[in-house]
């Protein structure tokens, strides 16, 4: 089992709000041969982006009583060597300009969240490689019906090299999509493939 599926589920079970369900996936992210507790509470915190705050701070404080705490130094913490504008650069690649033109346009301040916070923070100090970062978002951004997000990051996973039925497998590994989202994904997955 690739470690994708307990990132993926941990997600699912923070996107609802499943105590119990998120206890299970996150022992499973745990006992998994490339997981621990540094890992899981690092998928935690990536969550917020897609979750908000509350519901990761909920979810740390029952998941670290649970399993407690993982020990300081095992905490991931890279701070990365990127900016935001590097890093966003590269997940959007050619996309870049008008997306940040885009978000300059309806609001800068969000603009500057985006870019310092999401990209130059939150992606920039994690474990997850940039191709699991991605495909969590297309999965979360699905998940909550934002749509030109999530076909901004299907972009993404296609330029940095995942194929198109990965993506597509993403769909169906995942416990948290209806049938109809799954179906809206698949349907952006395959426009914007033949669109590159």
């Amino acid at each position: 089992m690739s470690r994708l599926t307990p990132i993926f589920n941990i997600a699912s079970a923070l996107h609802h709000g499943n105590d119990d369900r998120l206890l299970v996936v996150c022992s499973q992210m745990i006992q998994h041969p490339e997981g621990n507790r540094a890992l899981m509470q690092d998928v935690l915190r990536l969550c917020h982006l897609f979750c908000g705050f509350p519901k990761v701070v909920r979810a740390l404080n029952l998941v670290c009583h649970e399993f407690g705490f993982a020990e300081e130094q095992d905490l991931i913490n890279h701070g990365g060597n990127a900016t935001g504008e590097e890093m966003f650069t590269e997940v959007y690649g050619t996309d870049t300009e008008p997306v940040l033109a885009h978000l300059q346009r309806v609001d800068p301040t969000f603009l500057s969240w985006v870019v310092e916070h999401a990209y130059g923070t939150t992606f920039n100090a994690t474990d997850l490689s940039l191709e699991e970062r991605e495909r969590l978002s297309v999965v979360a951004l699905a998940a909550s019906g934002c749509w030109q997000q999530a076909r901004s990051h299907i972009r993404a996973c296609l330029r940095h090299g995942v194929s198109l039925e990965d993506l597509l497998a993403d769909l169906e590994r995942v416990e948290w999509l209806s049938s109809e989202q799954q179906d809206l994904a698949a349907t952006c997955i395959h426009t914007e493939n033949e669109s590159k």
